[in-house]
């Protein structure tokens, strides 16, 4: 008993390291001004901000979440085949099989294709991507990535309240996640005490319990 406990314990702490306060990651602090920090949390922004992104952005970035595609593929007339047949969000194989001309393109410009960006919000966070869109120079020294929004703020706060519709799931699926999510711990627990039950029955019955 003694010994489950102490195992226990050490797993939930080493995940609460690795994936909660991850000591090994580095920590860097950027700075979001207020204002546009109200435009990132307004949902009404987002839609212009997919309008911004489709002009400044989508020349080599995805946000495949949305079955936004970089322009070199949103212009090959293989995409809508394809997206009545696979629907609007591709499988990542056929993606990458499909348009390899246009992906190369890209890396060659690049160094690699350009990252996709349908999840970027939840793993970088608004102050990260206010910072680096506006002079990704100055957070990402040596990036490949151009400096097509610096001097705009405003407009770069509604990219990213774009970005994070996208990424966030809608208060129905979120209610259904959480939902889900309750269930299953629920099983684990009920599945837990069973086995331990089991355990200790089965040890009597031999003797060793």
């Amino acid at each position: 008993m003694v010994k489950a406990v102490f195992f226990t314990i050490l797993t939930l702490a080493f995940f609460y390291i690795i994936w909660i306060n991850n000591i090994f990651a580095p920590h860097e602090r950027y700075e979001m001004p207020a204002q546009y920090e109200k435009i990132v949390q307004d949902v009404r922004y987002a839609k212009e901000g997919k309008q911004l992104f489709e002009q400044n952005c989508q020349a080599c970035h995805s946000v495949r979440y949305d079955a936004v595609y970089p322009s070199s593929v949103q212009a090959n007339p293989n995409l809508k085949v394809l997206q009545e047949k696979y629907g609007k969000i591709l499988p990542n194989e056929v993606y990458e099989s499909a348009f390899y001309t246009e992906l190369s393109q890209l890396k060659e410009s690049f160094g690699k294709v350009p990252p996709d960006l349908s999840t970027m919000y939840l793993s970088r966070g608004k102050e990260y991507l206010f910072n680096f869109i506006l002079d990704p120079q100055k957070v990402l020294p040596g990036t490949s990535m151009p400096a097509v929004m610096t001097g705009r703020p405003e407009e770069t706060a509604k990219i990213i309240a774009y970005l994070k519709s996208v990424s966030e799931p809608s208060p129905q699926e979120k209610a259904k996640r959480t939902l889900m999510g309750v269930f299953t711990i629920a099983y684990l627990i009920v599945m837990g005490v069973l086995i331990w039950v089991w355990r200790g029955r089965l040890l009597k019955r031999m003797g060793l319990h």
